[in-house]
C-alpha cells in the first residue's frame, strides 16, 4: 500500500487534475487570473496582445503538465530500481502521450472545451522533452558510474 501511494498516487491525481472534465483549466477559468497578471505586467499591452500571450501561456501549461505526467509515470515504473531501462521510458511516453490523445478526444465532446490535434502535439511534446531530461540525466550517471 505504501509503494502505491508513493509511486502510483501522485500520477493518478496528476491524471485527475488534467481531466477534460475539470473546468479548473478551461480558457475562462484561467483568463479570469491571468489575464489580469498579464495585463499588470504589461499595462500597456493592447487587447490582442493580452489575448495573445493567454494563449501562449495555456499553450505553456499543456506542455508542462504532460511533462509532470509523464515525469510522474516514470518515476512510478522505475519505483526503488536505481539502474536505467528504456521500457521505463516508453511505458511512460505511450501512457502519457495516449491520455493526452484521450484527453483532447473527450474535450470535443465537452461544450466549454475545445480538443484539438495541435493541442495534442503540444503534449506530447511535454511527454518528449520530459522523458528525454530523465533519459539524459540517466545516461549521465551512468557515465560517471
Amino acid at each position: 500500500m505504501k509503494y502505491f501511494i508513493i509511486y502510483w498516487l501522485p500520477p493518478i491525481v496528476w491524471m485527475g487534475f488534467i481531466f477534460p472534465a475539470n473546468d479548473t483549466l478551461t480558457v475562462s477559468s484561467t483568463s479570469h487570473f491571468l489575464i489580469p497578471i498579464i495585463q499588470w505586467f504589461l499595462p500597456h499591452a493592447s487587447q490582442a496582445t493580452i489575448e495573445t500571450l493567454h494563449i501562449l501561456a495555456r499553450k505553456y501549461v499543456h506542455f508542462f503538465e504532460y511533462a509532470l505526467l509523464a515525469f510522474l509515470l516514470f518515476r512510478s515504473f522505475r519505483w526503488k530500481d536505481k539502474s536505467w531501462s528504456w521500457k521505463w521510458i516508453m511505458y511512460a511516453g505511450f501512457i502519457a502521450i495516449g491520455y493526452g490523445s484521450l484527453d483532447e478526444f473527450l474535450q470535443t465532446f465537452i461544450p466549454s472545451r475545445t480538443g484539438s490535434f495541435s493541442d495534442w502535439m503540444i503534449d506530447s511534446a511535454g511527454v518528449i522533452f520530459a522523458l528525454f531530461i530523465v533519459s539524459f540525466r540517466m545516461n549521465q550517471k551512468q557515465v560517471r558510474a
